[in-house]
């Protein structure tokens, strides 16, 4: 029999038939188990606790009322204008419902679990992993632990996880094979790191269906920063053999490569072609203007409503939403 006055997690633990220690962890917020509390214990011990009125701290404050009202938005530093664009989007369409947004920072893989505690602790209500993390990290816990989630992925596939499909290793092959086409014959290509990027197996998919090896002295480490990509790309316009093209992971590193252009006297588009990915706002009044790899339009309101729309309800099928990636022509290429 439940004491009269202040309901306490004793109360709620024994209503649910079971222990404190798993009545603790469900209202924690927690999702860390190793083995995954069963949904139905899960589910028990919420609805005991609603029912009760109890008033813990304020993760359980947040989870009777089943909603925190914070979202997290995931993104591997530096920033750009692309993940400004989305988090003032995010913060628009938040504040109209009355929410807020966080920004979760993942510098280091080996750290993402530490970085990602607000949200597999339960401390938010939605999450969004900006493209890039959502294929190195795995997002099990997160999506147990919210009530909405949402990726840029062209290869995620979980159940109860909304996903936008960019379609980048298309679109970079086909900005390749533009140039090919012009005539390009020494195409470099300015990564970040890794080389089973899409967005570098785009190049190499259009290397490779003209029958072209791709050229180690053209691959280069250098988008992620500005500073960086100038010296890399002036090394690479005085070497003996420099390229016609460039194409870059970022439009950061593209923008770089028209300074590195002017600094060594190549004429862009004459004498280098130069294509980056993201199609910035900045590309539009660049000089020259950037051609870029991106979406026509930098506008998330679908896919931010899609989230809110899957907090109200959690159970609604998993949706894909298409953003395809597209050659915004300008003066550089």
């Amino acid at each position: 029999m439940i004491r009269e006055g202040r309901t306490t997690l004793s109360d709620v633990a024994a209503a649910a038939g079971v222990s404190v220690a798993t009545c603790s962890y469900v209202l924690s917020g927690r999702a860390d188990r190793t083995k995954p509390l069963p949904e139905p214990t899960r589910r028990r011990v919420e609805e005991a606790a609603r029912q009760l009125g109890y008033k813990g701290n304020t993760a359980a404050r947040s989870l009777r009322r089943q909603r925190s009202e914070l979202i997290a938005l995931v993104y591997a530093p530096p920033v750009g204008p692309w993940l400004d664009r989305l988090t003032m989007e995010c913060e628009d369409i938040a504040a109209a419902h009355g929410y807020s947004v966080i920004g979760v920072p993942v510098r280091r893989l080996d750290r993402a679990a530490q970085s990602l505690r607000v949200i597999t602790r339960g401390h938010v209500d939605a999450a969004i992993f900006t493209p890039g993390l959502s294929d190195d990290l795995d997002l099990t816990a997160a999506r147990r632990s919210t009530r909405a989630l949402l990726a840029f992925s062209d290869h995620l596939e979980l159940p109860g996880v909304d996903v936008v499909r960019n379609n980048v290793r298309q679109a970079v092959a086909e900005a390749t094979a533009y140039l090919l086409d012009a005539g390009r014959e020494r195409i470099a290509f300015l990564s970040h790191a890794a080389r089973n990027d899409d967005r570098y197996l785009g190049y190499v998919d259009a290397l490779q269906a003209r029958g072209l090896d791709v050229d180690p002295e053209l691959v280069r480490i250098g988008a992620a920063s500005r500073e960086e990509a100038v010296v890399v790309v002036r090394d690479l316009l005085d070497s003996p053999k420099p390229p016609d093209a460039l194409v870059s992971e970022s439009d950061r590193g593209a923008f770089a490569a028209l300074q590195a252009a002017v600094d060594r006297g190549f004429k862009v588009p004459d004498d280098l072609a130069v294509i980056g990915t993201g199609n910035t706002l900045e590309a539009t009044y660049s000089s020259p203007p950037l051609t870029s790899v991106g979406m026509y339009q930098l506008d998330f309101t679908e896919m931010v409503e899609a989230l809110f729309a899957r907090i109200d309800d959690p159970t609604l099928p998993a949706r894909e939403l298409s953003m395809p990636w597209v050659l915004n022509r300008r003066v550089s290429a």
